[in-house]
């Protein structure tokens, strides 16, 4: 598995917290994030929760810093520059590494409607890996790739709102790829102008010819995983606000049972 943290936490924070609207001309804004990751268990080929072995276990911490820049009202340019500590336990034998994860370069273009109230979403980005995968655990695949996507965001009352994507990633520098497939889904619902609680679900299923499974998850390329996520935001200022979640995967195959948290704020610079 591409590390689960290193896609889904990116991929998380971005569409929880901006539901896809436009940054807009000249404007920036930045995600400063940690998240913990921690597995004992995977899902086998069957989709059976099983111990990675006794005392086994495999950790993450990722941090990320994910930005956008208005290149206009419709056009923004998405840049995520992750590092990841990695702790793999086997046999009584703690491995650990880390490293620049893999770094993306992207651009994301809006369709309003005319009350701005919903947007359709096209987005491109490039796979760049700041590591190589000379000794275990690994940070991820050291390949180069790239991610196309499309999301529609809405706003359904004052009160509610719903943002949905769908992505497509390829790795193309070995010939078992993978080729990845994910959706996924929010609804955010504001208890206050400065209170918001959220819900997620999303599911990827990365395809490759290469089946193995290594206790080493981020080297697993043939999987299923899915994820559930609740989460709580509380504005603290007009330009900062700070988010707690909690997430867990309640199914999959040949990829890591486990759960975690983020913390993330959403910093905008005026």
């Amino acid at each position: 598995m591409k590390l689960f943290i290193s896609f889904l936490f990116t991929a998380f924070i971005v569409h929880t917290c901006y539901a896809d609207w436009p940054v807009k001309k000249k404007r920036l804004q930045f995600v400063p994030g940690y998240s913990y990751y921690h597995s004992k268990s995977y899902y086998d080929k069957l989709g059976h929760i099983t111990a990675l072995g006794d005392g086994n276990s495999y950790t993450s911490h990722y941090f990320s810093l994910y930005g956008m820049y208005g290149i206009s009202d419709r056009l923004d340019l998405l840049v995520n520059l992750p590092f990841a500590n990695q702790r793999m336990k086997e046999n009584g034998v703690l491995l650990t590494k880390s490293g620049i994860a893999d770094i993306s370069v992207g651009l994301a273009y809006h369709f309003p409607s005319e009350d701005l109230k919903r947007y359709f979403t096209l987005k491109g980005s490039f796979i760049l890996p700041g590591y190589q995968n000379n000794s275990t655990p690994y940070l991820g695949y050291a390949e180069k790739g790239y991610q196309i996507g499309m999301s529609y965001s809405l706003n359904l009352s004052d009160k509610f709102y719903f943002d949905g994507e769908a992505d497509y990633t390829r790795y193309f520098d070995q010939a078992t790829g993978p080729n990845q497939y994910f959706i996924f889904g929010t609804f955010g619902y504001a208890l206050n102008d400065f209170e918001k609680l959220t819900f997620s679900f999303s599911h990827q299923l990365s395809v490759s010819t290469d089946k193995s499974f290594s206790n080493n998850l981020a080297a697993n390329k043939d999987y299923v995983s899915g994820r559930i996520t609740f989460g709580y935001g509380r504005r603290i200022s007009r330009t900062v606000t700070p988010h707690l979640e909690f997430y867990f995967t309640p199914y999959g195959y040949n990829t890591g049972s486990a759960s975690g948290i983020s913390l993330y704020a959403i910093i905008k610079v005026p």
